[in-house]
């Protein structure tokens, strides 16, 4: 895998034959809080022609069609998708499954090609020192290194208070990441507060003196994509693609059921297909158009006509100091 900055702001990474820039999104695969099975979303995203996707180790475990789902995956990774696997542990969390574990995870690693892997996760524990936190974090990178058959392993790191997050140029220097990646859940409870601390880790990253983009863990929200994007971030995965329906206009997120009230005459809108196919292709219609359009705006240092779009005037301040653009 080749990493090159094009500039404060934006990457392109090149890995198996094929390229991505950043800002970039991935739609996420998963069981939980969707309508349909994994296996129906990998075709659907296969079907709409999106160039990459998430999908959930765990999921790929449990899965009724596991072998065919483990080679279709890896058979869209030697083409053309940019694949993406996690941990497997939000869907292991929400089904209260506590025999989730490094040999279910190996189980799905090793018999599988991707090109990117999140590492396992080591939460942190407040009864633990940081200092036994950041060791085992570091310990679990290693080992889903070597467990991973194809593609590059991307540490996913929890480090969810200001001196954890002060660990990251020393886990940097230890372990020699192409990626860094980390939830968004756990960076502050507004959107503004999340942007602040992406705008420091990115400040630490940099201090390390290496181009390492960094991944946003569950941002699918096109506007929490914008903010966090001109604050250092580089990638994002999120279910919201499959979860709500886009305002085309303004970016913002409405319930699935709510399509009819928002006029779009995008193919799929127009098409006869059922009602949730066509959410599910507008959705990802917009999501590509988005993408491209940030990814535009970013590489040529053109903002405002984007930020005027989809943000209040109040809101572009706010995000101009924090972002210090």
């Amino acid at each position: 895998m080749e990493i090159s900055q094009i500039n404060s702001r934006s990457y392109r990474i090149e890995t198996n034959g094929k390229q991505l820039l950043t800002p970039f999104f991935y739609p996420s695969i998963s069981s939980i809080k969707t309508n349909f099975k994994p296996e129906q979303y990998f075709e659907i995203l296969q079907k709409c022609g999106y160039p990459a996707f998430l999908i959930s180790s765990y999921d790929l475990y449990n899965s009724e069609k596991k072998s065919q789902l483990l080679n279709e995956v890896t058979t869209a990774t030697q083409a053309n998708s940019i694949t993406l696997l996690d941990s497997g542990h939000y869907e292991a969390y929400w089904n209260h499954d506590k025999n989730w574990g490094y040999a279910e995870y190996e189980s799905v690693v090793n018999n599988i090609e991707v090109d990117f892997c999140f590492s396992y996760d080591v939460f942190w524990n407040q009864k633990e020192s940081i200092t036994h936190h950041i060791d085992e974090s570091i310990k679990s990178i290693a080992i889903s290194a070597g467990m991973l058959k194809s593609g590059e392993t991307i540490p996913l790191l929890h480090l969810p208070t200001p001196e954890l997050l002060e660990k990251l140029p020393e886990i940097i220097q230890t372990c020699d990441p192409k990626i860094i990646g980390l939830p968004e859940r756990e960076l502050g409870a507004s959107l503004f507060e999340r942007a602040k601390n992406v705008k420091k880790i990115r400040d630490l990253l940099d201090s390390t003196n290496r181009s390492i983009p960094l991944h946003l863990l569950g941002t699918g929200n096109p506007i929490s994509i914008l903010i966090y994007s001109l604050c250092g971030a580089d990638l994002f995965d999120g279910l919201e693609w499959c979860q709500t329906v886009v305002n085309s206009k303004t970016g913002h997120l409405f319930h699935f059921a709510q399509k009819e009230l928002l006029p779009c005459d995008c193919e799929y809108c127009k098409s006869d297909l059922p009602y949730s196919l066509q959410t599910l292709g507008h959705n990802l219609k917009f999501m590509q158009t988005f993408i491209s359009s940030l990814q535009q705006s970013i590489t040529t240092n053109n903002l405002n006509p984007l930020l005027e779009r989809y943000l209040e005037k109040t809101s572009i301040k706010t995000l101009q100091k924090i972002g210090d653009f």
